[in-house]
């Protein structure tokens, strides 16, 4: 059946012979479309090639950059070796310069600890704050014979735990001392001067 003069809904035994084709005139010269069917691919094929040339100079450059720059980090970080080396006598002297400066530091932290027991009186103290003193050195000269710290009041001057004792009574309430403290050599306290104030 023809509808617009199109057949519809119709199976190819009952179109004519001649509707059954499509025209080729209506379709163009197939040599003109297949030259540009080359001629696009040849195109795209190019632009392929000129991307992948591209990227491949992208790529490879990236690459010699960053090894360049590797290069001159390397040679930058081997001076410094040298240098440091030179400076600390290789590893070998490296290592016993951070050893002695753990030591060091070690040294100063006992120092402070044994210190700390006594620092806190120093200056102008109270009869309870001598006296506390006082048993802090009595406390240390027991245990530390190494560390023996010397009392000086008046006319007393002693080592002795249980003189250091005895003088505890000299000290009035209500009355201030002046607390004066020595250090020895290793920077540890080892004298006690307590002076009264007037």
């Amino acid at each position: 059946m023809k509808k617009n003069s199109e057949y519809v809904g119709a199976d190819e035994k009952f179109v004519p012979e001649n509707e059954r084709y499509v025209d080729e005139s209506l379709l163009g010269n197939k040599e003109e479309t297949k030259k540009t069917i080359k001629k696009v691919a040849k195109g795209f094929g190019i632009g392929y090639l000129v991307f992948i040339v591209i990227f491949l100079v992208i790529f490879i450059g990236s690459f010699i950059f960053a090894g360049s720059f590797i290069f001159k980090v390397g040679k930058t970080v081997d001076k410094q070796i040298d240098n440091f080396g030179s400076q600390t006598d290789g590893v070998g002297g490296f290592i016993g310069s951070i050893e002695s400066q753990i030591q060091s530091q070690v040294n100063q932290q006992e120092v402070d600890s044994f210190n700390i027991d006594f620092e806190r009186y120093s200056g102008t103290s109270s009869r309870l704050f001598v006296t506390t003193l006082l048993d802090n050195v009595v406390t240390n000269n027991k245990k530390n014979s190494d560390k023996i710290i010397t009392v000086i009041y008046n006319e007393t001057t002693t080592t002795d735990p249980n003189e250091i004792v005895e003088l505890k009574p000299s000290f009035e309430e209500g009355k201030y001392y002046e607390v004066i403290l020595d250090y020895g050599t290793n920077g540890l306290v080892n004298k006690v001067t307590i002076k009264d104030i007037k």
